[in-house]
């Protein structure tokens, strides 16, 4: 069984590489995918050794079960897979718990069965589908910056999503990042084919009857899209509150460039009035979004983290004075605050979360090197010789005469000689910059502020890390 899950992965990767060997970023597939797996294995073989993922421990009990549960009652595995609904026959009480693992064990289940029940080569899986989701979105974005020098973009993409060793590292294996880049991949790959599908449409003046394969082509993808946000939501909703309104502003700023022609300020009044209308909507689909509980929610998780952290992995949020955490503990040993900073209390903290969130940890613990956990100790000093390294490139790249040169040419009439396309596809670009850095900027502020751990920061924030990468070696000279 084990011989036929094995011939079943590589055919799979083979196929991929079929239809994506032409692709701009080609030469870098296999030595990509090579340093996915090997992370991915590493990152297992460290947890079996130092158990440094205790959510793993339960996932593989569950999944194993579930698998077995495929071959026992099939028609009821594909209902809860698809729907989440549990047979009660099965007279089962999972030790995973919460709705977003919840969710994320029923799609490890399903890389479990593929790999014939063997950790192994689920570990190996799940980071081939995170590689899938960092390639479609990494091709679709040198699609979008073709205008840029090639090696460039080839270069920027290639560290940025493949080659960034904490990128690499914790989207791999059986890791929710490794789920969430699946998800954020091809969502953004999916979303990026449908805006250039409609710009074809408009310039090309040729009738869908004629192109009704890559009409039914986007007709799926748009599904797909729908699904993915959904299963964005579920996963990660917090990405969603950020990443979906983005995407659909900019979408609509796009259309409105495209098809009534207008300049690069009225796109971009129109993608900031979407933006904020669109996280109003979408702070309504789940409790910890609404605007009147927003702060409670965050504190309360950043309470709950500090709470089971060392110091020394703590980042220190101090309030003012007026503040003070109320709470008392229930008859289960957690704490319930019944007092919570507001917004503007949170919002004097942003500058500190935003620095921990793109360059934190900065600093190298050497009394805790010879300590028993040198798993812990090895992605620690890691994690602080790249943020350094991020850090350094980026004070590089930094320019307040470069930024108000790039913004006044934004805003100056283009000259005579420009056509209007390029116009408008380098307004569109201007736009799409924006999208990544109000993204990048958010998640940032906000994963420092509800994780204040600078080991689970480390990981968190890696749903972003490969846009700030990509955008700070575009930005070299």
């Amino acid at each position: 069984m084990i011989f036929i899950a094995i011939l079943l992965f590589l055919g799979i990767i083979f196929i991929h590489y079929h239809f994506n060997k032409n692709k701009v970023l080609s030469k870098v597939y296999f030595p990509a995918l090579l340093f996915k797996f090997f992370c991915g294995l590493l990152l297992y073989q460290l947890h079996l050794s130092f158990a440094i993922l205790p959510d793993l421990i339960f996932y593989q009990q569950d999944i194993v079960r579930l698998s077995d549960y495929f071959w026992n009652d099939t028609s009821n595995y594909l209902i809860f897979l698809f729907t989440g609904k549990l047979n009660p026959a099965w007279n089962y009480t999972f030790a995973t718990e919460g709705e977003r693992a919840f969710f994320f064990m029923r799609y490890l289940s399903l890389m479990n069965l593929l790999a014939a029940k063997n950790m192994y080569l689920t570990s190996l899986y799940s980071s081939l589908m995170a590689f899938f989701g960092l390639w479609a979105c990494a091709n679709r974005l040198a699609d979008w910056f073709k205008k840029y020098p090639s090696k460039k973009i080839k270069l920027a993409l290639s560290i940025g999503f493949f080659f960034t060793p904490s990128v690499a590292f914790w989207a791999s294996s059986m890791m929710k990042e490794s789920f969430l880049w699946l998800i954020v991949g091809f969502l953004i790959s999916f979303f990026l084919d449908i805006l250039k599908f409609y710009e074809q449409l408009y310039y090309s003046n040729f009738f869908l009857k004629d192109n009704k394969s890559k009409f039914v082509g986007i007709v799926i993808k748009l599904f797909l899209f729908l699904a993915l946000t959904l299963c964005l939501f579920l996963l990660k909703y917090y990405y969603f509150a950020l990443l979906i309104p983005l995407l659909f502003a900019f979408g609509i700023s796009f259309f409105i460039g495209n098809y009534f022609n207008k300049n690069i300020r009225f796109q971009l009044f129109t993608f900031l009035a979407s933006f904020v209308f669109i996280v109003g909507l979408a702070s309504n689909l789940h409790p910890n979004l609404w605007l009147s509980r927003v702060s409670e929610a965050i504190f309360i998780n950043q309470q709950n983290i500090l709470a089971t952290s060392d110091f020394d992995s703590q980042i220190d949020f101090i309030y003012d004075y007026d503040f003070e955490p109320l709470y008392y503990v229930d008859d289960k040993g957690n704490r319930e605050y019944q007092n919570f900073p507001s917004l503007f209390q949170l919002f004097e903290q942003s500058p500190k979360a935003l620095l921990a969130g793109l360059f934190f940890p900065l600093e190298i613990d050497f009394s805790a090197l010879y300590s028993t956990n040198p798993a812990f100790n090895f992605y620690r000093f890691a994690s602080v010789i790249e943020n350094w390294i991020i850090l350094f490139f980026f004070i590089h790249t930094f320019s307040i005469k470069k930024l108000f040169h790039k913004i006044r040419i934004l805003f100056i009439s283009k000259n005579n000689f420009i056509s209007q396309k390029n116009e408008l596809e380098s307004n569109s670009l201007a736009i799409l910059w924006l999208v990544g850095i109000i993204f990048c900027l958010g998640m940032a502020t906000l994963l420092a502020l509800s994780a204040p751990n600078l080991g689970a920061l480390v990981r968190y924030k890696i749903g972003f890390l490969p846009f700030f990468i990509f955008g700070i070696i575009m930005r070299l000279d």
